[in-house]
Protein backbone atom coordinates (compact mmCIF):
# COMPACT_ATOMS: atom_id res chain seq x y z
CA UNK A 1 0.00 0.00 0.00
CA UNK A 2 1.44 3.64 -0.94
CA UNK A 3 0.93 6.66 0.44
CA UNK A 4 2.18 8.78 -1.96
CA UNK A 5 0.10 9.60 -5.30
CA UNK A 6 -0.80 6.88 -7.55
CA UNK A 7 0.27 8.05 -11.85
CA UNK A 8 -2.83 8.15 -13.93
CA UNK A 9 -1.78 4.84 -15.79
CA UNK A 10 -2.16 2.76 -12.43
CA UNK A 11 -5.48 4.29 -11.74
CA UNK A 12 -6.76 4.15 -15.50
CA UNK A 13 -5.34 0.97 -15.71
CA UNK A 14 -7.04 -0.64 -12.46
CA UNK A 15 -10.37 1.08 -13.27
CA UNK A 16 -10.33 -0.31 -16.57
CA UNK A 17 -11.88 -3.89 -15.40
CA UNK A 18 -15.14 -2.65 -13.99
CA UNK A 19 -16.06 -2.09 -17.98
CA UNK A 20 -16.70 -5.61 -18.68
CA UNK A 21 -17.99 -6.42 -14.87
CA UNK A 22 -20.21 -3.40 -15.25
CA UNK A 23 -21.35 -4.15 -18.59
CA UNK A 24 -22.59 -7.35 -17.64
CA UNK A 25 -24.52 -6.44 -14.29
CA UNK A 26 -25.96 -3.81 -16.21
CA UNK A 27 -26.82 -6.09 -19.40
CA UNK A 28 -28.52 -8.52 -17.01
CA UNK A 29 -30.06 -6.67 -14.56
CA UNK A 30 -31.78 -4.26 -17.75
CA UNK A 31 -32.96 -7.27 -20.47
CA UNK A 32 -32.18 -10.93 -18.79
CA UNK A 33 -35.62 -10.45 -16.76
CA UNK A 34 -37.73 -8.99 -19.84
CA UNK A 35 -36.18 -11.39 -22.65
CA UNK A 36 -36.82 -14.63 -20.74
CA UNK A 37 -40.22 -13.64 -19.53
CA UNK A 38 -41.28 -11.83 -22.85
CA UNK A 39 -39.12 -13.87 -25.43
CA UNK A 40 -38.20 -17.09 -23.86
CA UNK A 41 -42.19 -17.57 -22.48
CA UNK A 42 -41.13 -18.34 -18.54
CA UNK A 43 -43.45 -17.11 -16.16
CA UNK A 44 -42.05 -13.62 -14.22
CA UNK A 45 -42.41 -15.27 -10.88
CA UNK A 46 -40.62 -18.48 -11.92
CA UNK A 47 -38.04 -16.14 -13.57
CA UNK A 48 -37.66 -13.66 -10.66
CA UNK A 49 -37.17 -16.79 -7.91
CA UNK A 50 -34.64 -18.14 -10.54
CA UNK A 51 -32.44 -14.67 -10.62
CA UNK A 52 -32.90 -14.02 -6.87
CA UNK A 53 -31.22 -17.60 -5.97
CA UNK A 54 -28.77 -16.77 -8.21
CA UNK A 55 -28.12 -13.45 -6.75
CA UNK A 56 -28.27 -14.41 -3.38
CA UNK A 57 -25.59 -17.69 -3.84
CA UNK A 58 -23.36 -14.59 -5.52
CA UNK A 59 -23.87 -13.07 -2.07
CA UNK A 60 -23.40 -15.40 -0.21
CA UNK A 61 -20.23 -15.96 -1.80
CA UNK A 62 -18.59 -12.79 -1.71
CA UNK A 63 -17.29 -12.51 2.14
CA UNK A 64 -15.52 -16.29 0.96
CA UNK A 65 -14.05 -14.45 -2.03
CA UNK A 66 -13.02 -11.81 0.16
CA UNK A 67 -11.41 -13.84 2.50
CA UNK A 68 -10.00 -16.42 0.13
CA UNK A 69 -8.12 -13.36 -1.87
CA UNK A 70 -6.92 -11.59 1.43
CA UNK A 71 -4.92 -15.21 2.55
CA UNK A 72 -4.15 -15.66 -1.02
CA UNK A 73 0.49 -16.09 -1.78
CA UNK A 74 1.72 -15.79 -4.98
CA UNK A 75 4.20 -14.21 -7.38
CA UNK A 76 1.23 -12.61 -9.20
CA UNK A 77 -0.03 -11.00 -5.79
CA UNK A 78 -3.24 -11.44 -4.13
CA UNK A 79 -5.73 -9.66 -6.49
CA UNK A 80 -4.73 -9.74 -9.69
CA UNK A 81 -4.77 -13.97 -9.98
CA UNK A 82 -8.53 -13.88 -9.69
CA UNK A 83 -9.11 -10.49 -11.94
CA UNK A 84 -7.43 -12.71 -14.59
CA UNK A 85 -8.80 -15.94 -14.38
CA UNK A 86 -12.23 -14.66 -13.46
CA UNK A 87 -12.96 -12.29 -16.39
CA UNK A 88 -12.10 -15.31 -18.69
CA UNK A 89 -14.81 -17.10 -16.75
CA UNK A 90 -17.41 -14.42 -16.44
CA UNK A 91 -16.86 -13.71 -20.40
CA UNK A 92 -17.85 -17.36 -21.01
CA UNK A 93 -20.64 -17.97 -19.11
CA UNK A 94 -22.56 -14.89 -20.20
CA UNK A 95 -22.41 -16.34 -23.37
CA UNK A 96 -24.22 -19.07 -22.43
CA UNK A 97 -27.22 -16.77 -20.22
CA UNK A 98 -28.35 -15.36 -23.50
CA UNK A 99 -27.78 -18.68 -25.78
CA UNK A 100 -30.49 -20.79 -24.35
CA UNK A 101 -31.51 -23.56 -26.37
CA UNK A 102 -35.40 -24.49 -27.42
CA UNK A 103 -37.08 -25.79 -24.52
CA UNK A 104 -40.36 -26.13 -24.23
CA UNK A 105 -41.26 -26.16 -20.23
CA UNK A 106 -41.38 -23.77 -17.50
CA UNK A 107 -39.36 -26.39 -15.64
CA UNK A 108 -36.42 -26.23 -18.12
CA UNK A 109 -36.52 -22.89 -19.21
CA UNK A 110 -36.38 -22.40 -15.29
CA UNK A 111 -33.47 -24.46 -14.64
CA UNK A 112 -31.62 -23.16 -17.32
CA UNK A 113 -31.77 -20.00 -16.60
CA UNK A 114 -30.81 -20.84 -12.87
CA UNK A 115 -27.68 -22.63 -14.07
CA UNK A 116 -26.51 -20.46 -16.12
CA UNK A 117 -27.07 -17.55 -14.40
CA UNK A 118 -25.65 -19.04 -11.08
CA UNK A 119 -22.58 -19.45 -13.43
CA UNK A 120 -22.77 -15.95 -14.05
CA UNK A 121 -22.59 -14.78 -10.82
CA UNK A 122 -20.19 -17.18 -9.69
CA UNK A 123 -17.54 -15.75 -12.13
CA UNK A 124 -18.70 -12.33 -11.03
CA UNK A 125 -17.44 -12.99 -7.42
CA UNK A 126 -14.10 -14.44 -8.48
CA UNK A 127 -13.51 -11.29 -10.44
CA UNK A 128 -15.28 -8.65 -8.78
CA UNK A 129 -14.96 -9.00 -5.31
CA UNK A 130 -10.57 -8.70 -5.64
CA UNK A 131 -10.91 -6.31 -7.94
CA UNK A 132 -12.95 -4.12 -5.93
CA UNK A 133 -9.99 -4.61 -2.50
CA UNK A 134 -7.28 -4.22 -4.58
CA UNK A 135 -8.69 -0.13 -4.97
CA UNK A 136 -9.41 -0.03 -1.40
CA UNK A 137 -5.56 -0.93 -0.65
CA UNK A 138 -3.30 0.75 -3.51
CA UNK A 139 -3.23 4.11 -1.65
CA UNK A 140 -3.67 4.93 1.84
CA UNK A 141 -3.91 9.12 1.29
CA UNK A 142 -8.18 9.48 1.54
CA UNK A 143 -8.75 12.00 -1.01
CA UNK A 144 -6.14 9.42 -3.22
CA UNK A 145 -9.55 6.96 -2.62
CA UNK A 146 -11.74 9.26 -3.69
CA UNK A 147 -10.35 10.12 -6.59
CA UNK A 148 -8.86 6.18 -7.45
CA UNK A 149 -12.99 4.97 -6.15
CA UNK A 150 -13.83 8.49 -9.10
CA UNK A 151 -12.17 6.63 -11.81
CA UNK A 152 -13.58 3.22 -11.25
CA UNK A 153 -16.99 4.77 -11.26
CA UNK A 154 -15.94 6.81 -14.52
CA UNK A 155 -15.13 3.13 -16.13
CA UNK A 156 -18.61 1.42 -14.33
CA UNK A 157 -20.43 4.22 -16.01
CA UNK A 158 -18.76 3.45 -19.52
CA UNK A 159 -19.67 0.01 -18.73
CA UNK A 160 -23.02 0.86 -18.32
CA UNK A 161 -22.91 2.46 -21.53
CA UNK A 162 -22.19 -0.57 -22.91
CA UNK A 163 -24.26 -3.14 -21.37
CA UNK A 164 -27.44 -0.60 -22.13
CA UNK A 165 -26.88 0.63 -25.53
CA UNK A 166 -25.30 -2.02 -27.55
CA UNK A 167 -28.48 -4.52 -27.41
CA UNK A 168 -30.86 -2.16 -28.38
CA UNK A 169 -28.77 -0.75 -30.97
CA UNK A 170 -28.40 -4.09 -32.58
CA UNK A 171 -31.78 -4.84 -32.10
CA UNK A 172 -32.81 -1.12 -33.77
CA UNK A 173 -30.41 -2.20 -36.72
CA UNK A 174 -32.65 -5.51 -37.48
CA UNK A 175 -35.96 -3.38 -38.16
CA UNK A 176 -38.59 -4.59 -36.33
CA UNK A 177 -38.47 -4.11 -32.39
CA UNK A 178 -40.72 -6.40 -31.66
CA UNK A 179 -39.81 -9.93 -33.69
CA UNK A 180 -38.79 -12.69 -31.34
CA UNK A 181 -36.02 -13.58 -33.62
CA UNK A 182 -34.91 -10.18 -33.76
CA UNK A 183 -34.49 -10.01 -29.93
CA UNK A 184 -32.94 -13.23 -29.76
CA UNK A 185 -30.50 -12.14 -32.41
CA UNK A 186 -29.35 -8.83 -30.59
CA UNK A 187 -29.24 -10.75 -27.02
CA UNK A 188 -26.69 -13.07 -28.67
CA UNK A 189 -24.69 -10.38 -30.87
CA UNK A 190 -25.00 -8.14 -27.68
CA UNK A 191 -23.21 -11.30 -24.86
CA UNK A 192 -20.90 -11.53 -27.56
CA UNK A 193 -19.65 -8.00 -27.84
CA UNK A 194 -19.60 -8.00 -24.07
CA UNK A 195 -17.92 -11.05 -23.33
CA UNK A 196 -15.00 -9.76 -26.01
CA UNK A 197 -14.96 -6.12 -23.68
CA UNK A 198 -14.69 -8.57 -20.77
CA UNK A 199 -11.78 -10.35 -21.69
CA UNK A 200 -10.24 -7.60 -23.07
CA UNK A 201 -10.55 -4.85 -19.91
CA UNK A 202 -9.54 -8.00 -16.79
CA UNK A 203 -6.60 -8.90 -19.15
CA UNK A 204 -5.82 -5.05 -19.16
CA UNK A 205 -5.91 -4.27 -15.10
CA UNK A 206 -4.00 -7.57 -14.66
CA UNK A 207 -0.92 -5.97 -16.58
CA UNK A 208 -1.33 -2.55 -15.62
CA UNK A 209 -1.22 -3.44 -11.85
CA UNK A 210 2.11 -5.47 -11.80
CA UNK A 211 3.25 -4.91 -9.22
CA UNK A 212 0.64 -2.51 -6.93
CA UNK A 213 -0.65 -5.85 -5.50
CA UNK A 214 0.26 -6.48 -1.94
CA UNK A 215 1.82 -9.58 -0.97
CA UNK A 216 1.09 -10.93 2.79
CA UNK A 217 4.75 -11.38 4.66
CA UNK A 218 4.83 -14.46 6.80
CA UNK A 219 4.40 -12.57 9.59
CA UNK A 220 0.87 -11.10 8.48
CA UNK A 221 -1.02 -14.24 8.92
CA UNK A 222 -4.80 -13.35 9.06
CA UNK A 223 -7.23 -15.14 11.51
CA UNK A 224 -9.55 -17.89 10.20
CA UNK A 225 -12.49 -16.83 8.12
CA UNK A 226 -15.26 -17.55 11.05
CA UNK A 227 -12.85 -15.90 13.55
CA UNK A 228 -12.80 -12.97 10.65
CA UNK A 229 -16.45 -13.20 10.05
CA UNK A 230 -17.20 -12.99 13.74
CA UNK A 231 -15.38 -9.69 14.15
CA UNK A 232 -17.08 -7.73 11.04
CA UNK A 233 -20.25 -8.43 12.37
CA UNK A 234 -19.26 -6.64 15.41
CA UNK A 235 -18.18 -3.79 13.35
CA UNK A 236 -21.36 -2.17 14.17
CA UNK A 237 -19.55 1.60 11.98
CA UNK A 238 -19.77 -1.38 9.32
CA UNK A 239 -22.80 -2.75 9.78
CA UNK A 240 -25.03 0.52 9.79
CA UNK A 241 -23.21 1.92 6.14
CA UNK A 242 -23.75 -1.44 4.92
CA UNK A 243 -27.41 -1.26 5.80
CA UNK A 244 -28.03 2.11 4.54
CA UNK A 245 -26.23 1.04 1.17
CA UNK A 246 -28.67 -2.16 0.65
CA UNK A 247 -31.71 -0.44 1.60
CA UNK A 248 -30.23 2.30 -1.10
CA UNK A 249 -29.40 -0.65 -3.09
CA UNK A 250 -32.82 -2.10 -3.54
CA UNK A 251 -34.03 1.10 -4.89
CA UNK A 252 -31.60 0.89 -7.91
CA UNK A 253 -32.44 -2.79 -8.41
CA UNK A 254 -36.17 -1.99 -8.96
CA UNK A 255 -35.14 0.95 -11.39
CA UNK A 256 -33.05 -1.18 -13.45
CA UNK A 257 -35.73 -4.08 -13.47
CA UNK A 258 -38.40 -2.29 -13.89
CA UNK A 259 -37.40 0.68 -15.89
CA UNK A 260 -38.50 -1.00 -19.90
CA UNK A 261 -41.58 -2.23 -18.35
CA UNK A 262 -42.36 1.32 -17.04
CA UNK A 263 -40.99 3.26 -20.36
CA UNK A 264 -43.00 0.79 -22.64
CA UNK A 265 -46.42 -0.26 -20.85
CA UNK A 266 -46.92 3.34 -19.23
CA UNK A 267 -45.68 6.17 -21.87
CA UNK A 268 -45.93 3.82 -24.63
CA UNK A 269 -42.37 4.31 -25.87
CA UNK A 270 -39.74 1.87 -27.68
CA UNK A 271 -36.99 0.28 -26.77
CA UNK A 272 -34.35 1.88 -28.56
CA UNK A 273 -35.86 5.26 -27.56
CA UNK A 274 -35.91 5.04 -24.06
CA UNK A 275 -32.13 3.37 -23.95
CA UNK A 276 -30.67 6.17 -27.12
CA UNK A 277 -32.59 9.10 -25.52
CA UNK A 278 -33.43 8.75 -21.81
CA UNK A 279 -30.71 5.98 -20.32
CA UNK A 280 -27.52 7.39 -21.99
CA UNK A 281 -28.07 10.59 -21.52
CA UNK A 282 -28.61 9.57 -17.70
CA UNK A 283 -25.40 7.70 -17.90
CA UNK A 284 -23.22 10.56 -19.75
CA UNK A 285 -24.43 13.00 -17.48
CA UNK A 286 -23.56 10.53 -14.40
CA UNK A 287 -19.93 10.59 -15.80
CA UNK A 288 -19.59 14.49 -15.85
CA UNK A 289 -20.81 14.50 -12.52
CA UNK A 290 -17.84 12.46 -11.22
CA UNK A 291 -15.06 15.68 -11.31
CA UNK A 292 -17.81 17.70 -8.89
CA UNK A 293 -18.98 14.92 -6.31
CA UNK A 294 -14.64 14.02 -5.57
CA UNK A 295 -14.00 17.94 -5.01
CA UNK A 296 -17.42 17.99 -2.97
CA UNK A 297 -15.80 15.45 -1.05
CA UNK A 298 -12.84 17.17 -0.86
CA UNK A 299 -14.16 20.84 0.26
CA UNK A 300 -17.02 19.82 2.54
CA UNK A 301 -15.87 16.10 3.44
CA UNK A 302 -17.17 12.96 2.36
CA UNK A 303 -21.12 12.15 4.83
CA UNK A 304 -23.14 15.34 3.85
CA UNK A 305 -22.63 14.82 -0.92
CA UNK A 306 -23.14 11.49 -0.26
CA UNK A 307 -26.15 11.89 2.01
CA UNK A 308 -27.37 14.54 -0.05
CA UNK A 309 -26.98 12.65 -3.36
CA UNK A 310 -29.06 9.77 -2.35
CA UNK A 311 -31.89 11.58 -1.06
CA UNK A 312 -32.25 14.12 -3.68
CA UNK A 313 -32.53 10.88 -6.00
CA UNK A 314 -35.05 9.39 -4.14
CA UNK A 315 -37.33 12.45 -4.13
CA UNK A 316 -36.68 13.28 -7.59
CA UNK A 317 -38.32 9.52 -7.92
CA UNK A 318 -41.02 10.11 -5.94
CA UNK A 319 -42.22 13.50 -7.38
CA UNK A 320 -41.50 12.83 -10.98
CA UNK A 321 -42.46 9.10 -12.39
CA UNK A 322 -45.98 8.90 -11.73
CA UNK A 323 -46.52 12.26 -13.54
CA UNK A 324 -45.19 11.99 -16.60
CA UNK A 325 -47.74 12.33 -19.77
CA UNK A 326 -48.08 9.12 -21.95
CA UNK A 327 -45.76 9.42 -25.20
CA UNK A 328 -43.68 12.24 -24.58
CA UNK A 329 -40.02 11.81 -24.17
CA UNK A 330 -39.04 15.46 -22.78
CA UNK A 331 -39.91 15.14 -19.21
CA UNK A 332 -37.97 12.00 -18.70
CA UNK A 333 -35.12 13.26 -20.41
CA UNK A 334 -35.28 16.16 -17.87
CA UNK A 335 -35.37 13.96 -15.44
CA UNK A 336 -32.69 11.59 -16.50
CA UNK A 337 -30.01 15.08 -16.45
CA UNK A 338 -30.78 16.14 -12.93
CA UNK A 339 -30.83 12.23 -11.83
CA UNK A 340 -27.60 11.88 -13.42
CA UNK A 341 -25.89 14.42 -11.44
CA UNK A 342 -27.33 13.30 -8.20
CA UNK A 343 -26.34 9.59 -9.20
CA UNK A 344 -23.20 10.96 -9.11
CA UNK A 345 -22.67 10.84 -5.40
CA UNK A 346 -22.30 7.46 -5.23
CA UNK A 347 -18.86 6.86 -5.62
CA UNK A 348 -18.35 8.27 -2.41
CA UNK A 349 -20.19 5.36 -0.42
CA UNK A 350 -17.06 2.72 -1.87
CA UNK A 351 -14.51 5.63 -0.66
CA UNK A 352 -15.98 5.58 3.08
CA UNK A 353 -15.60 2.06 2.88
CA UNK A 354 -11.87 2.32 2.56
CA UNK A 355 -12.10 4.31 5.44
CA UNK A 356 -14.42 1.68 7.81
CA UNK A 357 -11.15 -0.84 6.83
CA UNK A 358 -8.78 1.58 7.57
CA UNK A 359 -10.93 1.71 11.34
CA UNK A 360 -11.23 -2.03 11.76
CA UNK A 361 -7.17 -2.21 10.68
CA UNK A 362 -6.81 0.18 14.20
CA UNK A 363 -9.05 -2.20 16.26
CA UNK A 364 -7.75 -5.50 14.87
CA UNK A 365 -4.33 -4.77 13.69
CA UNK A 366 -4.92 -6.86 10.64
CA UNK A 367 -5.38 -5.48 6.90
CA UNK A 368 -8.75 -7.16 5.45
CA UNK A 369 -9.64 -4.83 2.21
CA UNK A 370 -10.61 -8.28 0.94
CA UNK A 371 -13.16 -9.17 3.81
CA UNK A 372 -14.74 -6.14 3.78
CA UNK A 373 -15.37 -5.72 0.33
CA UNK A 374 -16.49 -9.05 -0.16
CA UNK A 375 -19.43 -8.32 2.65
CA UNK A 376 -19.82 -4.95 0.85
CA UNK A 377 -21.05 -6.94 -2.40
CA UNK A 378 -22.81 -9.44 -0.71
CA UNK A 379 -24.86 -6.10 0.56
CA UNK A 380 -25.20 -5.21 -3.06
CA UNK A 381 -26.57 -8.57 -3.80
CA UNK A 382 -28.75 -9.37 -1.34
CA UNK A 383 -30.73 -5.90 -2.48
CA UNK A 384 -30.17 -7.25 -6.64
CA UNK A 385 -31.84 -10.42 -5.22
CA UNK A 386 -34.88 -8.96 -3.50
CA UNK A 387 -35.25 -6.33 -6.01
CA UNK A 388 -35.25 -8.59 -8.61
CA UNK A 389 -37.49 -11.00 -6.85
CA UNK A 390 -39.88 -8.88 -5.64
CA UNK A 391 -40.23 -6.92 -9.42
CA UNK A 392 -41.46 -10.54 -10.60
CA UNK A 393 -44.20 -10.91 -8.01
CA UNK A 394 -45.14 -7.37 -8.45
CA UNK A 395 -45.55 -7.78 -12.39
CA UNK A 396 -47.30 -10.35 -11.33
CA UNK A 397 -49.49 -9.50 -8.67
CA UNK A 398 -50.38 -6.28 -10.83
CA UNK A 399 -51.62 -8.26 -13.71
CA UNK A 400 -49.00 -8.09 -15.96
CA UNK A 401 -49.91 -10.08 -19.52
CA UNK A 402 -46.36 -10.29 -21.31
CA UNK A 403 -48.87 -12.00 -24.67
CA UNK A 404 -50.10 -8.35 -24.68
CA UNK A 405 -48.57 -5.42 -26.77
CA UNK A 406 -50.38 -3.25 -24.79
CA UNK A 407 -51.24 -3.27 -21.19
CA UNK A 408 -54.62 -2.00 -19.41
CA UNK A 409 -54.40 1.80 -17.80
CA UNK A 410 -54.65 -0.02 -14.35
CA UNK A 411 -51.14 -1.70 -15.31
CA UNK A 412 -49.65 1.29 -16.18
CA UNK A 413 -50.25 3.10 -13.45
CA UNK A 414 -48.78 0.60 -11.14
CA UNK A 415 -45.98 -0.19 -13.01
CA UNK A 416 -45.78 4.20 -12.32
CA UNK A 417 -46.16 3.93 -8.79
CA UNK A 418 -43.45 0.80 -8.23
CA UNK A 419 -40.96 2.79 -10.84
CA UNK A 420 -41.72 6.16 -9.01
CA UNK A 421 -42.56 6.13 -4.98
CA UNK A 422 -41.49 2.34 -4.48
CA UNK A 423 -37.77 3.15 -5.88
CA UNK A 424 -37.16 6.61 -4.70
CA UNK A 425 -38.43 5.04 -1.16
CA UNK A 426 -35.67 2.92 -0.63
CA UNK A 427 -33.50 5.54 -1.93
CA UNK A 428 -34.73 8.01 0.45
CA UNK A 429 -34.70 5.54 3.46
CA UNK A 430 -31.31 4.18 2.99
CA UNK A 431 -29.64 7.64 2.90
CA UNK A 432 -31.65 8.99 6.25
CA UNK A 433 -29.91 5.51 8.05
CA UNK A 434 -27.07 6.90 6.97
CA UNK A 435 -26.72 10.30 7.84
CA UNK A 436 -28.74 9.85 11.65
CA UNK A 437 -26.71 6.38 12.94
CA UNK A 438 -23.48 6.53 10.99
CA UNK A 439 -20.58 7.25 13.46
CA UNK A 440 -17.25 7.60 11.67
CA UNK A 441 -16.55 11.30 10.79
CA UNK A 442 -13.90 12.95 8.31
CA UNK A 443 -12.14 14.31 11.30
CA UNK A 444 -12.42 10.62 13.14
CA UNK A 445 -10.94 9.24 10.02
CA UNK A 446 -7.67 11.42 10.02
CA UNK A 447 -7.09 10.90 13.67
CA UNK A 448 -7.30 6.93 13.19
CA UNK A 449 -4.61 7.31 9.97
CA UNK A 450 -1.90 9.47 12.19
CA UNK A 451 -2.39 6.56 14.59
CA UNK A 452 -1.94 4.02 11.90
CA UNK A 453 1.11 5.88 10.23
CA UNK A 454 2.85 5.82 13.53
CA UNK A 455 2.19 1.76 13.68
CA UNK A 456 3.95 1.19 10.80
CA UNK A 457 6.84 3.57 10.54
CA UNK A 458 7.95 1.71 13.96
Amino acid sequence: MTIHSLNLKTKLGYASAEIGITAVQLFTQIYLLKYYTETIGLIPSLAGIALAISVVWDAVSDPLMGSISDRTKSKMGRRRPYILFGGIFLSLSILLLFSPPEITSQLGKFLYLLTTYLLVNTAMTIISVPHIALGGELSFERNERTSIFGWRLFFSNIGMLVGMIIPAAILQSLGDETSKENIISSRIGASEIVSGVIVFTSVLTFLVTKGKDNILSKEEGQPSFFVSLYSVFKNKVFLILLVAFVVAGIGRTFNTAIALYYYQYRLGLKESDVILNIMLPFFLILICSIPFWVWMAKRFGKKIPAFSGIFLLGLLTIIAYPLFPYGEIRPPLLVAFLGGIFGGSILIMDSILTDVVDYDELKTGQKREGLYFGFWKMGIKFSQAFGIALSGFLLDLIGFDANLFIQSEEVGFSLAMIFGPGVGFFFIIGSLIFLFLFPLTDDKHKRIQRVLLKRRKK
